[in-house]
């Protein structure tokens, strides 16, 4: 059980803070890259949103894709409905501009609403944003800038979290804060792992469309790394969005995710080489595989410890911190006034997305596949 405990111990701060602490070093020791001058015209550029029972938020995203500035490239702004049950394409078709096109094949899921947007986009660089994602102004032109580097195949923006009244929304920014750091540190270095749905953008000629079932941001943008592109992170390119405090919607939304994101690593894991794809291999395997052993490490910890407690008083007093740890997370969770103490949040916001993590790979694991999707917003 000693061994087993060290073991797990080591994983869990390799992956929690060891492999944040060495790459913040080792990028310290390279300069950023500047991307270099733009040569010829600003290339054209195609905004594509995935909509599922978006109304309330839909006109306020177009209105703000329409408003960024543009540098000059031409833009056009295609969105798709996945089937929505609401007045999504009512309020979209609602805006008449010619930059604009609203599709509705259906409902077939994510995946498939990205591939018949695709199919109707004209631009040389596609920017992909979720339907409830308010883009600074200079986003386009901040991510455009890299594009003049023939090696990026794709641009990661940032995302600023609102924390929530609940507590679990002010620990979830303060996961995204250290993320981004992360995000920067790794586009330094081997470039950034990978984007996530709220604004990036690659290459036109680089994407590929998700397969159903899978993650879509996290497989497209390292569908450019496969290619032999790079992923560059740019804070400018930002987005503000707010977390749901509703635990249930959450927690289903974490759990599918979760599902597809470990079923679209292990398609990728041949980028974990690192003969192949060096410092990028090593920043996805601890990035991405490592983060989703932790419930595993979390176990194993716990477990151990309890069976140590009796044998020196280091593994008790660690033992009896662990179980104090898990009942401020149940109570948390149990009752959303506690979490205003930060006592309280952050311990249930780390229980909860470790065992909607651990729930999603089981579930990927036994064969079970979610293709269809809803977006996770709190009422009002």
């Amino acid at each position: 059980m000693t061994v087993l405990f060290w073991l797990s111990a080591a994983a869990l701060f390799y992956s929690l803070f060891g492999y944040g602490l060495v790459l913040l070093a080792l990028s310290r020791l390279r300069p950023p890259r500047r991307p270099p001058a733009p040569a010829g015209p600003p290339p054209k550029v195609s905004f594509l949103v995935a909509a599922y029972n978006e109304a309330g938020v839909i006109g306020d995203k177009i209105r703000n894709t329409l408003a960024l500035d543009t540098g000059g490239a031409e833009i056009e702004v295609i969105v798709v409905s996945d089937g929505s049950s609401d007045d999504t394409v009512a309020v979209a078709r609602a805006i008449r501009d010619p930059r604009v096109t609203v599709l509705d094949p259906g409902r077939l899921g994510k995946a498939h609403a990205l591939d018949h947007g695709l199919a109707r986009c004209t631009g040389d660089i596609v920017v992909f944003s979720d339907a409830n994602a308010i883009l600074t102004p200079g986003t386009l032109t901040a991510m455009l800038r890299h594009y003049a580097d023939p090696e990026v195949g794709g641009v990661c923006g940032q995302i600023t979290v609102e924390g929530g009244k609940g507590g679990i929304g002010g620990a979830e920014s303060l996961f995204w804060r250290y993320d981004q750091a992360l995000k920067l540190a790794e586009s330094r270095l081997g470039g950034a792992v990978s984007a996530q749905g709220s604004v990036y953008s690659l290459r036109r000629a680089l994407v590929r469309p998700p397969a159903p079932g899978c993650t879509d941001d996290f497989v497209i943008s390292v569908g450019a790394v496969a290619q032999g592109s790079r992923l560059v992170f740019e804070p400018e390119a930002s987005t503000v969005e707010a977390v749901t405090e509703n635990v249930g919607s959450e927690m289903r939304r974490r759990i599918r995710s979760s599902e597809r994101g470990w079923r679209s690593l292990m398609r990728n894991a041949g980028l974990m080489n690192p003969l192949r794809h060096g410092w990028y291999a090593w920043q996805l395997f601890s990035h991405k595989l490592m983060r989703r052993l932790n419930p595993l490490f979390l176990i194993l910890l716990f477990v151990s410890n309890l069976a140590l407690m009796g044998q020196h008083w280091f593994y008790l007093l660690l033992g009896l911190a662990q179980i104090a740890f898990y009942a401020a997370a149940v109570a948390g969770l149990a009752w959303p006034g506690l979490r205003r103490f930060k006592a309280v949040s952050l311990p249930a916001f780390f229980t909860f997305a470790h065992v909607a993590l651990l729930l999603g790979i089981l579930r990927c694991l036994t064969g079970r596949q979610s293709v269809l999707w809803t977006p996770s917003r709190d009422a009002g």
